[in-house]
């Protein structure tokens, strides 16, 4: 539970340094594509997908004279001008954005108001903490993993052969979701397949021992559902599997 409110960008207080947050708006979307039906009235319409979100913060800036007001709103801005960062608004609990619009509306000379847009490019507020399950699963055999929050969120998993290789013989399943990736590649004796949903990075990826290695993959890359999710790992007996995520939330 959030205990602390916390309005940072990054690991700037929004509530410092002569400058005050009076109000918060999180605006949330969804992308729909609508298709007519010719010669018919209505649409098909495809299950659309959340868009990004937009969030305003507006506050105000006081100083003791002209010259601290403009140095507050100086300093206050070339923080906020500083590209796509961590944005919280309480001490459990995470986006990233970045600023999208500035104004600042001077009602005297030691007091304006400001209004700030973020836009949050993926629509989910994420866990601060790192949820982390590692285990040497019987293979064709699920087990229980748990999303915590009430929106999917995305996985990365970690491959590592025992003793002997793991040749060919390698698949990871989301039962509940219906989502799988194969591995038809080898992975040598104690070195490991890495196949990262975009976690902690950017990009998709797939690394076996540091290496890419798309070419041997082929499937989904795994999400959570909210709530129990069962994991079934298939393959060479004695591998450690390892999985790593944030609960999210809508």
């Amino acid at each position: 539970m959030a205990n602390e409110v916390q309005i940072y960008f990054n690991s700037y207080d929004l509530n410092d340094n002569g400058i005050v947050v009076d109000s918060l708006k999180i605006s949330e979307s969804k992308s729909v594509k609508l298709f007519n039906i010719p010669k018919s009235d209505g649409s098909i319409a495809e299950e659309c997908k959340r868009s990004s979100l937009t969030i305003t913060v507006m506050g105000t800036i006081i100083g003791t004279g002209y010259d601290d007001l403009r140095t507050n709103l100086d300093g206050f801005k070339a923080k906020l001008y500083n590209g796509i960062q961590k944005f919280t608004t309480d001490d459990d609990r995470y986006v990233y954005g970045q600023l999208k619009s500035f104004s600042a509306d001077f009602v005297n000379m030691i007091f304006l108001k400001w209004s700030a847009s973020f836009i949050v490019h993926y629509p989910f507020w994420l866990s601060n903490t790192l949820s982390s399950d590692e285990r040497t699963p019987t293979s064709g055999v699920g087990y229980t993993i748990n999303n915590g929050g009430n929106a999917p969120t995305r996985v990365k998993v970690t491959v590592t052969a025992p003793a002997g290789d793991i040749d060919n013989a390698c698949q990871i399943e989301n039962t509940t979701k219906g989502e799988l990736f194969k591995y038809k590649g080898v992975i040598t004796a104690a070195e490991s397949l890495v196949v990262n949903n975009r976690v902690d990075q950017d990009d998709l990826t797939v690394e076996n021992n540091g290496d890419d290695d798309h070419t041997n993959y082929e499937g989904d890359f795994l999400t959570l559902d909210p709530g129990d999710n069962t994991i079934e790992y298939t393959g060479t007996a004695g591998a450690t599997v390892k999985l790593e995520y944030r609960d999210a939330w809508y």
